[in-house]
Protein backbone atom coordinates (compact mmCIF):
# COMPACT_ATOMS: atom_id res chain seq x y z
CA UNK A 1 0.00 0.00 0.00
CA UNK A 2 2.46 2.22 0.68
CA UNK A 3 4.62 1.48 -2.42
CA UNK A 4 1.70 1.90 -4.20
CA UNK A 5 0.94 5.73 -2.70
CA UNK A 6 4.78 6.56 -3.25
CA UNK A 7 4.73 5.53 -6.83
CA UNK A 8 1.04 7.74 -7.14
CA UNK A 9 3.16 10.80 -5.24
CA UNK A 10 5.69 10.40 -7.54
CA UNK A 11 3.50 10.29 -10.95
CA UNK A 12 1.56 13.53 -9.24
CA UNK A 13 5.14 15.11 -8.84
CA UNK A 14 6.43 14.68 -11.88
CA UNK A 15 2.55 15.86 -13.81
CA UNK A 16 3.30 19.01 -11.95
CA UNK A 17 6.48 19.73 -12.90
CA UNK A 18 5.99 18.47 -16.54
CA UNK A 19 2.60 21.23 -16.56
CA UNK A 20 5.38 23.95 -14.80
CA UNK A 21 8.00 23.41 -17.15
CA UNK A 22 5.44 23.81 -20.26
CA UNK A 23 4.14 27.02 -18.75
CA UNK A 24 5.96 29.07 -21.15
CA UNK A 25 3.98 27.52 -23.99
CA UNK A 26 0.92 28.19 -22.14
CA UNK A 27 -2.20 29.23 -24.95
CA UNK A 28 -4.06 31.40 -22.39
CA UNK A 29 -3.45 34.03 -20.70
CA UNK A 30 -5.09 37.07 -18.60
CA UNK A 31 -4.04 40.49 -17.55
CA UNK A 32 -5.06 43.71 -16.18
CA UNK A 33 -3.58 46.67 -18.12
CA UNK A 34 -3.90 50.60 -16.69
CA UNK A 35 -2.22 53.73 -18.79
CA UNK A 36 -3.59 57.03 -20.11
CA UNK A 37 -6.15 57.88 -22.50
CA UNK A 38 -5.26 61.29 -25.02
CA UNK A 39 -8.21 62.04 -27.08
CA UNK A 40 -6.90 64.11 -30.45
CA UNK A 41 -9.37 67.53 -30.79
CA UNK A 42 -12.11 66.73 -32.48
CA UNK A 43 -15.52 68.13 -34.48
CA UNK A 44 -19.52 67.58 -33.78
CA UNK A 45 -22.10 67.19 -36.06
CA UNK A 46 -24.84 69.12 -34.24
CA UNK A 47 -28.84 68.37 -35.84
CA UNK A 48 -31.14 70.18 -34.05
CA UNK A 49 -34.96 70.51 -35.86
CA UNK A 50 -33.89 73.17 -38.63
CA UNK A 51 -30.20 73.84 -37.51
CA UNK A 52 -27.96 72.39 -38.16
CA UNK A 53 -24.18 73.04 -38.03
CA UNK A 54 -20.58 72.10 -36.36
CA UNK A 55 -18.48 72.78 -33.36
CA UNK A 56 -15.14 72.47 -34.54
CA UNK A 57 -11.53 72.27 -32.31
CA UNK A 58 -12.35 70.63 -29.45
CA UNK A 59 -10.59 69.08 -26.87
CA UNK A 60 -11.27 66.18 -24.81
CA UNK A 61 -9.27 65.92 -21.06
CA UNK A 62 -6.95 63.18 -21.08
CA UNK A 63 -8.08 60.47 -18.61
CA UNK A 64 -6.69 57.56 -16.69
CA UNK A 65 -7.66 53.87 -18.78
CA UNK A 66 -7.89 50.71 -17.24
CA UNK A 67 -9.36 47.33 -17.74
CA UNK A 68 -8.94 43.61 -17.71
CA UNK A 69 -7.70 41.32 -21.27
CA UNK A 70 -7.91 37.53 -21.86
CA UNK A 71 -5.81 36.17 -24.74
CA UNK A 72 -5.40 33.09 -26.22
CA UNK A 73 -2.04 31.67 -28.35
CA UNK A 74 -3.02 29.49 -31.44
CA UNK A 75 -0.31 27.02 -29.88
CA UNK A 76 -0.13 23.11 -29.36
CA UNK A 77 0.81 23.43 -25.44
CA UNK A 78 -0.92 24.86 -21.96
CA UNK A 79 -4.25 25.21 -21.43
CA UNK A 80 -6.69 25.06 -24.20
CA UNK A 81 -3.73 24.01 -26.24
CA UNK A 82 -4.57 22.46 -29.67
CA UNK A 83 -2.71 20.90 -32.55
CA UNK A 84 -2.72 24.09 -34.88
CA UNK A 85 -0.21 24.11 -37.57
CA UNK A 86 3.60 25.33 -36.96
CA UNK A 87 2.85 28.66 -38.51
CA UNK A 88 -0.17 29.99 -36.28
CA UNK A 89 2.16 30.07 -33.20
CA UNK A 90 2.84 33.77 -34.67
CA UNK A 91 -0.76 34.65 -34.13
CA UNK A 92 -2.96 35.36 -31.33
CA UNK A 93 -6.43 36.26 -30.20
CA UNK A 94 -7.45 38.75 -27.22
CA UNK A 95 -10.27 40.55 -25.84
CA UNK A 96 -10.20 43.41 -23.09
CA UNK A 97 -13.10 45.27 -21.32
CA UNK A 98 -11.44 49.03 -20.54
CA UNK A 99 -13.12 52.60 -18.82
CA UNK A 100 -11.86 55.63 -18.73
CA UNK A 101 -13.56 59.50 -18.38
CA UNK A 102 -14.38 61.52 -21.33
CA UNK A 103 -14.47 64.89 -20.65
CA UNK A 104 -15.37 68.42 -21.72
CA UNK A 105 -14.00 71.90 -20.63
CA UNK A 106 -16.95 73.66 -20.89
CA UNK A 107 -14.56 76.98 -20.88
CA UNK A 108 -12.98 76.55 -24.54
CA UNK A 109 -12.79 78.45 -27.73
CA UNK A 110 -13.88 76.13 -30.86
CA UNK A 111 -15.35 76.96 -34.51
CA UNK A 112 -18.98 77.70 -34.80
CA UNK A 113 -20.72 76.73 -38.54
CA UNK A 114 -24.35 77.01 -38.24
CA UNK A 115 -26.24 76.79 -41.31
CA UNK A 116 -23.86 77.32 -43.62
CA UNK A 117 -22.87 80.59 -41.64
CA UNK A 118 -18.99 80.58 -39.87
CA UNK A 119 -19.38 82.57 -36.97
CA UNK A 120 -15.56 82.38 -36.25
CA UNK A 121 -14.24 81.08 -32.69
CA UNK A 122 -16.36 80.92 -29.83
CA UNK A 123 -15.26 80.73 -26.38
CA UNK A 124 -17.27 78.79 -23.73
CA UNK A 125 -18.25 81.13 -21.08
CA UNK A 126 -19.76 77.85 -18.36
CA UNK A 127 -16.87 76.84 -15.29
CA UNK A 128 -16.27 73.41 -15.11
CA UNK A 129 -16.90 70.24 -17.35
CA UNK A 130 -19.32 68.37 -19.23
CA UNK A 131 -18.83 64.69 -17.45
CA UNK A 132 -19.05 61.85 -19.48
CA UNK A 133 -17.20 58.19 -19.79
CA UNK A 134 -16.31 55.51 -22.22
CA UNK A 135 -16.34 51.84 -21.74
CA UNK A 136 -15.14 49.91 -24.83
CA UNK A 137 -15.05 46.11 -25.36
CA UNK A 138 -12.55 45.39 -27.65
CA UNK A 139 -11.30 42.23 -30.26
CA UNK A 140 -7.77 42.23 -31.15
CA UNK A 141 -6.40 39.80 -34.03
CA UNK A 142 -2.69 39.72 -32.75
CA UNK A 143 1.03 38.85 -34.91
CA UNK A 144 3.68 38.66 -33.53
CA UNK A 145 7.47 37.08 -33.19
CA UNK A 146 9.92 36.49 -30.48
CA UNK A 147 13.20 37.52 -29.98
CA UNK A 148 16.19 36.56 -26.82
CA UNK A 149 15.00 32.92 -26.91
CA UNK A 150 16.50 30.45 -24.08
CA UNK A 151 15.53 27.55 -22.37
CA UNK A 152 13.35 28.58 -19.85
CA UNK A 153 11.07 30.61 -22.84
CA UNK A 154 11.35 29.45 -25.81
CA UNK A 155 9.42 31.56 -28.03
CA UNK A 156 11.47 34.74 -27.18
CA UNK A 157 11.96 36.70 -23.95
CA UNK A 158 10.86 39.90 -25.99
CA UNK A 159 8.21 39.81 -28.19
CA UNK A 160 6.73 42.97 -30.68
CA UNK A 161 3.28 42.64 -31.55
CA UNK A 162 0.55 44.12 -33.68
CA UNK A 163 -3.31 43.67 -33.26
CA UNK A 164 -5.80 44.89 -35.26
CA UNK A 165 -9.49 44.79 -34.59
CA UNK A 166 -13.32 46.13 -33.94
CA UNK A 167 -14.73 47.32 -30.81
CA UNK A 168 -17.86 48.24 -28.99
CA UNK A 169 -18.00 51.36 -27.74
CA UNK A 170 -20.21 52.49 -25.07
CA UNK A 171 -20.15 56.29 -23.87
CA UNK A 172 -22.45 58.84 -22.25
CA UNK A 173 -22.03 62.35 -21.24
CA UNK A 174 -24.43 64.33 -18.87
CA UNK A 175 -27.51 66.22 -20.39
CA UNK A 176 -26.12 69.83 -20.90
CA UNK A 177 -29.58 70.54 -21.29
CA UNK A 178 -31.72 69.09 -18.87
CA UNK A 179 -33.44 65.66 -18.89
CA UNK A 180 -30.72 63.12 -17.47
CA UNK A 181 -27.26 62.35 -19.11
CA UNK A 182 -27.18 60.45 -22.90
CA UNK A 183 -25.46 57.75 -23.86
CA UNK A 184 -25.14 55.56 -27.13
CA UNK A 185 -23.00 52.90 -28.22
CA UNK A 186 -20.99 52.36 -31.83
CA UNK A 187 -18.82 50.65 -33.13
CA UNK A 188 -15.14 51.12 -33.23
CA UNK A 189 -11.82 50.43 -34.98
CA UNK A 190 -8.48 49.39 -32.85
CA UNK A 191 -5.06 49.32 -33.83
CA UNK A 192 -2.48 48.31 -31.26
CA UNK A 193 1.55 48.37 -31.72
CA UNK A 194 3.35 47.02 -28.85
CA UNK A 195 6.09 44.47 -27.27
CA UNK A 196 5.46 42.04 -24.38
CA UNK A 197 8.29 41.29 -22.29
CA UNK A 198 8.46 37.89 -20.50
CA UNK A 199 9.53 38.35 -17.14
CA UNK A 200 9.37 35.06 -15.92
CA UNK A 201 8.23 31.62 -18.03
CA UNK A 202 4.53 32.45 -16.89
CA UNK A 203 4.55 36.24 -15.94
CA UNK A 204 4.84 38.94 -19.19
CA UNK A 205 4.18 42.51 -19.68
CA UNK A 206 3.03 44.48 -22.07
CA UNK A 207 4.10 47.77 -23.20
CA UNK A 208 1.63 48.93 -25.92
CA UNK A 209 0.26 52.48 -27.70
CA UNK A 210 -3.30 51.68 -28.74
CA UNK A 211 -4.97 53.55 -31.42
CA UNK A 212 -9.11 53.83 -31.10
CA UNK A 213 -11.34 55.94 -34.21
CA UNK A 214 -15.29 56.13 -33.86
CA UNK A 215 -17.65 58.37 -34.41
CA UNK A 216 -20.63 58.41 -31.85
CA UNK A 217 -23.51 59.59 -32.10
CA UNK A 218 -26.12 61.05 -29.19
CA UNK A 219 -29.47 61.72 -29.54
CA UNK A 220 -31.01 64.50 -27.18
CA UNK A 221 -34.70 65.21 -26.11
CA UNK A 222 -36.22 67.71 -28.95
CA UNK A 223 -35.06 66.19 -32.07
CA UNK A 224 -31.29 67.02 -31.39
CA UNK A 225 -28.54 64.91 -32.44
CA UNK A 226 -24.83 65.39 -31.30
CA UNK A 227 -22.09 63.35 -33.74
CA UNK A 228 -18.20 63.55 -32.24
CA UNK A 229 -16.67 62.90 -35.94
CA UNK A 230 -13.91 61.95 -36.23
CA UNK A 231 -12.95 60.82 -33.03
CA UNK A 232 -9.35 59.82 -32.85
CA UNK A 233 -7.84 58.56 -29.15
CA UNK A 234 -4.12 57.37 -28.22
CA UNK A 235 -4.07 55.06 -24.99
CA UNK A 236 -0.61 54.26 -23.68
CA UNK A 237 -0.90 50.85 -22.08
CA UNK A 238 0.90 48.73 -19.16
CA UNK A 239 -0.06 45.48 -18.95
CA UNK A 240 0.46 42.42 -16.45
CA UNK A 241 -0.46 39.15 -17.82
CA UNK A 242 -0.59 35.86 -15.96
CA UNK A 243 -0.10 32.81 -18.45
CA UNK A 244 -1.32 29.13 -18.01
Amino acid sequence: MKKKMYVLGVAALVAAMLALSGVAHSAMWVGAELGGNFPLKTSMDVSAGPLNGTVSNIAIQPSVMGGAMIGYDFINSGFGGRAWPDWMKYFSFATDITYNSFNINANQTVGVVLNGVNFGNVTGNRDGYLKGYEVCWTFLFMAHYGFMADSEVPSGRINPYIGVGPALLWSGFENPIGGGGVNAMNVALVVEPGIRWMALSNVSIDTAMRYRYAAPSYDIANNVNLTLTPLHQLSFLVRANYHF
